[in-house]
């Protein structure tokens, strides 16, 4: 109780009342999306989202997550100097869009017009990777509850325009661009947020801020960029291995089943914070992690059940074939919590190479277990290769911290220092 009392309970609270507003929100364009588009073209716009996301942190070189980890250690890291980065690196953006534009055009073969991506997925880029880059400010300065907040309102923006192309009887393309103004306004709104004395700068200012925010974000992409692979590869092996008929039943699974992230993604940004702080204890990572996982695991066992009567009634008969695949997700977030809270913290408290390594094993046991499982299976085959993946994830990330722990025992014994931080 007293943990829950503290600043880092009410930041909790915060997140994560912020959070499940947000996750009705995406609940509502989950929703909406299935009833405007077709199977065929709900896949396609899941390809086409989660390209600019992973793009987005390609662009971004980590400098997101290295500001968070940095701003409360380095004088010369400040947020002003993080925006003039970030403009820099949009440029990056665009070039990486454009490939992008050409990979979905001729590898993944997308039924949209060079004019539909040129209108659609190019601001749809540019406004992603600036709602990313915003909302981890917002973070690093101690309020993962206001980014929570941002967050939620782009959701609400963007389901307003979703029903708006529902009742117009608009198509892809306006799906697309409504997903556009929901990011515009959470990158519009989480610098609203920040308050400006977080922008000064002091007239004794060292240089090398922004060179250190680069080289550290590039450790940690392996993390960041690792993780964000492995949660989205299931939907482009499936495309491959399958069609986007099949991607379309399994990104409506994914909405139910994936929603209960919201309470071990909240408690992870505080863990994150706490960390980066030097403010978390053993005892509370452990409250955080079991609390998180106990939540799932009573959540997952309700989709399961629910499932039968919840996706034809919600998204339609159509996707009806899309039970099965919502009930293996929801014992794949059981497997994934521990992880999303644990590695939040590991990064937080600066052990760069552990972050980057169980972001690159994460998307290597991934592929492995998709290419396994997929054929002859299609959506209930990448929903088993993430109960396997997650389970991987988590278990090595454990590991690792175990081994830290055990090297810097040995190292106390040996020169009788104190530990600077709870993984130590």
């Amino acid at each position: 109780m007293r943990a829950f009392r503290s600043s880092s309970g009410k930041e909790v609270l915060g997140t994560t009342i912020w959070g499940v507003i947000g996750l009705f929100g995406a609940l509502l364009c989950g929703v909406i999306t299935a009833r405007l588009l077709l199977p065929d073209d709900r896949g396609a716009l899941a390809i086409v989202i989660t390209t600019v996301t992973i793009v987005s942190l390609v662009s971004g070189l980590g400098t997101n997550i290295s500001l968070r980890v940095l701003l409360p250690r380095d004088a010369r890291i400040t947020l002003r100097g993080y925006a003039k980065t970030s403009i820099c690196l949009a440029g990056i953006q665009l070039v990486a869009l454009s490939c992008a534009a050409y990979f979905l055009l001729e590898v993944i073969n997308i039924d949209m017009g060079l004019g539909e991506i040129v209108l659609g997925i190019l601001p749809l880029g540019i406004a992603a990777f600036f709602a990313n880059q915003s909302s981890d400010a917002l973070s690093a300065t101690g309020h993962p509850s206001r980014a929570s907040m941002a967050n939620s309102i782009g959701f609400g923006v963007t389901a307003v325009f979703l029903i708006l192309s529902w009742l117009l009887h608009f198509g892809l393309l306006f799906a697309v661009l409504a997903y556009t103004a929901g990011f515009i306004t959470r990158a519009v709104v989480g610098m609203i947020l920040i308050d400006s004395k977080h922008f000064a700068e002091p007239d004794d200012l060292e240089p090398g801020g922004t060179k250190a925010l680069v080289r550290k974000g590039i450790g940690l992409m392996g993390m960041n960029l690792g993780q964000s692979i492995a949660y989205r590869l299931d939907q482009y092996l499936l495309a491959t291995l399958a069609d986007t008929r099949e991607v379309g039943f399994y990104a409506v699974a994914t909405t139910p089943a994936s929603l209960i992230q919201v309470v071990s993604n909240s408690i992870g940004q505080v863990a994150f914070r706490d960390t980066a702080q030097n403010q978390m204890t053993r005892r509370k990572l452990v409250l955080f992690t079991v609390g998180a996982t106990g939540v799932t695991g009573i959540y997952a066992g309700w989709v399961y059940f629910a499932a039968p009567w919840l996706v034809p009634f919600v998204f339609g008969e159509e996707y009806a074939s899309a039970i099965d695949i919502v009930r293996i997700l929801a014992l794949a977030e059981i497997a994934l919590s521990p992880y999303l809270v644990l590695s939040r913290a590991v990064a937080g408290a600066g052990h760069i190479r552990l972050s980057s390594w169980t972001g690159i094993v994460g998307m290597g046991a991934m592929a492995f277990f998709l290419v396994l499982m997929i054929p002859g299976n299609e959506g209930s085959g990448a929903a088993w290769a993430c109960v396997a993946g997650y389970s991987t994830m988590s278990l090595f990330l454990l590991s690792g911290m175990q081994l830290i722990r055990w090297r810097t025992n040995v190292r106390l014994n040996d020169r009788k220092m104190l530990p600077r931080s709870v993984l130590n």
